[in-house]
Formats: C-alpha cells, structure tokens, sequence
C-alpha cells in the first residue's frame, strides 16, 4: 500500500464568460505533499449535475452550444501523480449558459458597428469566451496554467501596465478584462467585493469616480461604463470613465431617473452611450455629435415606446420598441436622422424586424414582408442602389450584413445585391456570385437564425445553416450541413481584402468542416477540421506585405496545422474620408490563434509574428 500523500487539485475554475457559441476553460493549480509530479489528471465538465460524455466533456476547453443556455456548467478534476496515486474529484463553482452579454443580446452586438462585448471589435464578434481581449494594438490574455494575466503590445495602445496593477492580475483567474481602442479595463476581486483597474491612454491620472462595488462594465471607443451593483438607495446606479467628453461624464438628470428604474444594459457609439432600463426606457450621454445627447422629438418616440433593443453605428443610436417602433438619433448625416418616406414605410410594413448597422447608415428590415430600407450617408449604404431596391422591395429578407461603409441583403429564394462604396463591399454583385449565392441560398428551406425571426447575418436550414461574414471591405458567405461538411462557399467584394479565393483555398473550405469564421480589417481567418485533424488554420485575404494577417508566416506554419481552438484579432479603428478612398491604407490588424496546448500564435501587422507561451520566451518571433 502507498504511503504517499494523494494529490490535490486547488482552486478549480472556469476561465472565460459562458457565451454560447464560444469556448470557456478548465483550471486549476496541482498540489502534492510528497512532491510527485502531476500525471493524466482526469477532467469532467457537467452540465446541470450531469456529466457531459466524452470526449467534448473530458477536455479542458469546452465548446458552450445553444443546447447548454440556462443550464449551469461546472468544471472538475481529479488529480492523479505520475505515481499512480489518486486525490479527490474538486469542482469549480457553477456559471450559467447564456446567449446574451451583460444584458445585450447577441443579435444587437452582430448587428451594431461597434461590437457591444467589452472587447474593442468590429464585423465578426470575438471569441464569446473573452480569454483574450484587446485593444487596437495591445493584447491581455489570461493563462490557465497558472491562472495569471499576461500583457503585450505597443506604447499608447494600454501598454505598459502600471507596476502597482501587476500583483492584481496573479493567481487570479476571476479577472474580467475589458477595452477600448486604447486602454484596458480589468475587474478583479477585491476581498467580498471587486475593483475595476483602469490604465490606458484616454484614462485620467486622477478621477472621483467610484470604480469598486460593479456588476457589469462596457466600452465604446474612448471610455468605460459600468452598472453598478446594488448601490444604496440614493447612490449612482452607472458609473463612467474616459476621456474627457465622449462618455465620461452622466448627467445627474439620468442618474436621478435611473434611482427608480434600473438599467439593464449600456450600448455603445464610437464616443457615446446609451441606457436601456427595466422599464423601456433609454437615456444617453457623451458625444452630442455621437449620440450622446437625445433631441425633444425623439424624447417623445422614445418615451411612447418600450424599448427592447438598440443598434449603434459609429455616431447614431437606432431604438426598437416591443411593438416594431423605432427611434434613431445621433448625427443626422451617419444615420441619426430617420427620412419621413423610409419612417412611414416602415410603420405600413409593421414596423421592424431587425436593423443592421455599418459605420455611417443604418438598413431596417420590415417586420410583415420582410422587406429592407436603408438612411444614413448615401455613398456608404444610406442610399441603395436601384438594383439593390429591386430585391428590397419584394421582401422575405433572410439576411442583412455591412461591410465598413457597404450592406448586402440576401432573400430566401437566394437573390442578392449589396450596395454602398464600391471599393468597400458595395458594387453591384456580379452575375456569376449570384448564380452562386442563389445555388447556396435558393436549393434549402431557410429561416432567419433567431429563434424571434429576427434577421441578422444567419439563417437556419433544413441541411444546416447559411451566414454571411464581412470585414471591412469584402463579404464571405458560407453554407454548411447539419453535420458541419462545407455546402457552398462564395466570397465577393475587394479582391486583395478578402474578396476573392484561389482553387486551392476554396477546396481546402469545401473539403473541411468548418469550426469558426473571424476577421480582421481586410482579411479572414477560418478554422478547420479534415478528416481526424482538429483545429487547423486558414487564411486569405490582405497580406503580411500590407500589414494585415491574410498569410501565415512560414515560420509559423508549424503551430496552425492542428490543435487551434478559435481565432481572436486585433483590429484597428477604420480610418475616416469624406470619400472613401479607391485604395485602402493599410490600418496594421492581426490574428491570434488559441490553441489546446495553452499557446497562442500571433502574427500580422500590430503585433510580433510569434508563438507565445505566457511566461516563456517567444518562438517564431519577428519583430514588426
């Protein structure tokens, strides 16, 4: 009989926010008195006190599907020694499955400009887990090996990190991290509270605000928000902080409403915010030129309505009632304003479905026929093109997606048209892509992907399911079976951006099993399973020679062929023109690949092509 001491598995805990759709991780720290190293511990996630089978259920990363929403996940561990002794299966506390982010539903992030999950972000949302968020040129990550923050980046993007943060961030792993474009906000456990840290370009040397005591925080361009959680009577129930002028200040007007209505949720422009509340009520505040000052007239719209949901474009709100009303303000030139013909043809058509965002205009889709109406900037999506009426009108809109300054709708008979800047996604779509778009859509029996019948960028189908992508400048279209095999792949907009695929890359997406699409500014990032191969890599779109993340680096190479989980990016603000330019500046984005084994690889144009071990040297580095 062994007289060694059984291991112990210490502190277990899930890393990441239980997103459906993303993936959240196991931890948790070995321990064994008699010194024996650690050998094939055994893992087990449950769901609701059940054990989830293997093999999904016995990894350390686990994918949350929609089959775990409102249900409880628990993390376990038995420890083994590489001795053969056995410790006592340790479970992490419980965390529940939701679809929604900080009361923001996942249709209202999709289809706002800004992506409305703390993490600063456009066109394709990040991983839902959030083990790694950043800035435009800065990253934050948090290891699971030894459940500690790491950070990397350039100056005056949120690095460095102020020395007397860096104790906060060990043997931590309940940290949330947060961002804007240029600074980092993390919320930590602080004794039976938390504390939030700020640091970061736009974040002030000194400050009253209270950053203790907060249930929930969000971010637009320049600041932070927060809700606080449950504040004395009397006491602030919201919080901000910023730079000077574009959010960082509430009014105490808002702050006394809100006593007696409680928030529910904060949206977010490029420079302003927006509360919705418990009673349908919404306020804003910020940028007057963002949105963040809401006029008389639409005062009254907002207080006859019980606002549901909210879209942001960069500088305008657009509010939906229960009822399909809808309310915008903000810059009337970007969207802020709502034509009367367009307002009265929703109202004729039953008001809203949905409503999608690019950066300068909003498109509405009709809640009885389905059809879509666009407003805002009419060279970037506000005005549609008359071939793009042509498909508007007749309705039955599956789906809706915007490019930077462009949108394309695609019915469910499959015809499709996309409209806007015609360098940015918004020329006439050819013959050829839509016969292909057509055979993709048309040959299914195709829903729109919510379970409300909103449309948005997905659309369910007999076989499987259809969504359009976009970055910045191109659309992806891809069509998949129930079992995940690649139906149809179709690609069109700015060729070197993403818009066009070789023989070779198309194969490569028709032959595999596609896992999860991401983006950066003008590239795509895919991730693939071939045959008993998990987790391999593909990109296409604007290179490494344009400081863009649309090639793999030979050196890297190695590391993206198997095992990667997903793919976050670090994406840079677009750049603004009165006309868009006919060639895009290069705006220096980049890809980093998660992978089982604890590593990340990184490489583009914001950050050292590398594979990075958190507490370990580089491998593969190229200094940019």
């Amino acid at each position: 009989m062994s007289t060694k001491a059984p291991p112990v598995a210490r502190e277990p805990f899930i890393i990441g926010d239980p997103l459906i759709g993303g993936f959240v991780c196991g931890s948790y720290r070995y321990e064994n008195a008699s010194g024996s190293s650690e050998g094939s511990s055994r893992l087990q996630w449950y769901f609701n006190n059940a054990p989830i089978p293997a093999p999904e259920g016995t990894l350390r990363d686990l994918k949350v599907t929609e089959a775990f929403e409102g249900g409880s996940l628990v993390f376990a561990v038995t420890p083994i020694a590489a001795s053969g002794e056995s410790g006592v299966e340790t479970r992490s506390e419980a965390k529940t499955a939701t679809s929604d982010f900080q009361g923001i539903s996942q249709e209202e992030s999709e289809n706002s400009f800004l992506k409305q999950e703390g993490n600063f972000s456009f066109h394709v949302p990040e991983p839902g887990g959030r083990r790694f968020v950043s800035t435009g040129g800065a990253f934050g990550l948090l290891d699971w090996a030894s459940q500690t923050m790491f950070f990397e980046g350039q100056a005056t993007w949120g690095m460095p990190v102020p020395p007397e943060f860096l104790n906060y961030f060990k043997n931590n792993p309940a940290t949330r991290m947060f961002t804007t474009e240029r600074d980092f906000g993390a919320l930590v456990r602080n004794g039976s509270s938390n504390q939030l840290l700020v640091w970061g370009a736009n974040m002030p040397a000194s400050h009253s605000v209270k950053l203790s005591d907060i249930k929930t925080v969000y971010s637009n361009r320049w600041c932070l928000a927060f809700i606080y959680n449950n504040p004395a009577q009397g006491e602030n129930r919201i919080g901000a902080i910023g730079h000077r002028g574009d959010g960082d200040v509430i009014s105490a007007d808002i702050q006394q409403a809100l006593y007696f209505d409680i928030p529910l949720a904060i949206y977010a422009t490029e420079n302003a915010f927006a509360v919705r509340t418990e009673n349908g009520k919404v306020y804003a505040w910020g940028n007057a030129a963002g949105g963040g000052t809401i006029p008389p007239n639409v005062r009254q719209q907002l207080d006859s309505m019980f606002v549901e949901r909210i879209i942001a474009a960069a500088a305008a709100f657009c509010a939906i009632g229960r009822n399909g009303e809808i309310a915008v303000w903000g810059n009337p030139n970007d969207g802020g304003t709502l034509p009367t013909a367009a307002h009265l043809e929703i109202i004729e058509d039953g008001g809203v479905n949905s409503v999608i965002a690019n950066t300068t205009a909003f498109c509405a889709i009709t809640r009885d026929r389905r059809k879509a109406i666009s407003w805002g900037k009419a060279p970037e999506g506000g005005t549609m093109s008359a071939t793009a009426l042509v498909v508007a009108k007749k309705g039955s809109i599956l789906m809706c997606k915007a490019t930077r300054w462009a949108f394309c709708i695609v019915s469910d008979s499959g015809e499709a048209e996309a409209w806007g800047a015609p360098q940015y996604g918004g020329a006439s779509i050819t013959g050829p892509v839509r016969a292909e778009i057509a055979a993709a859509v048309g040959e299914v029996r195709a829903g729109p992907r919510s379970a409300k019948d909103y449309v948005g960028s997905r659309a369910i189908t007999v076989p499987g399911k259809v969504q359009v992508y976009s970055n910045d400048l191109s659309f992806l279209l891809c069509s998949q079976n129930t079992d995940g095999s690649t139906r149809a792949v179709v690609v069109w907009g700015h060729h070197a951006h993403g818009g066009a695929l070789t023989a070779v890359q198309r194969q490569r997406l028709m032959d595999g099993r596609i896992k999860g699409v991401w983006c950066t500014n003008g590239a795509y990032g895919v991730v693939l399973a071939q045959g008993p191969v998990y987790g391999s890599v593909m990109v296409w779109g604007a290179t490494l020679a344009m400081e863009d993340a649309g090639e793999i680096p030979p050196e890297l190479a190695q590391y993206l062929t198997q095992g990667v989980i997903e793919l976050y990016s670090i994406k840079r603000y677009p750049f603004y023109e009165i006309i868009p330019p006919p060639n895009p500046p290069h705006i220096d984005p980049s890809l980093v690949a998660v992978c089982e084994d604890g590593s990340y690889v990184m490489w583009g144009g914001n950050v050292r092509n590398q594979r990075y071990v958190p507490g370990q040297p580089a491998k593969g580095a190229g200094e940019k």
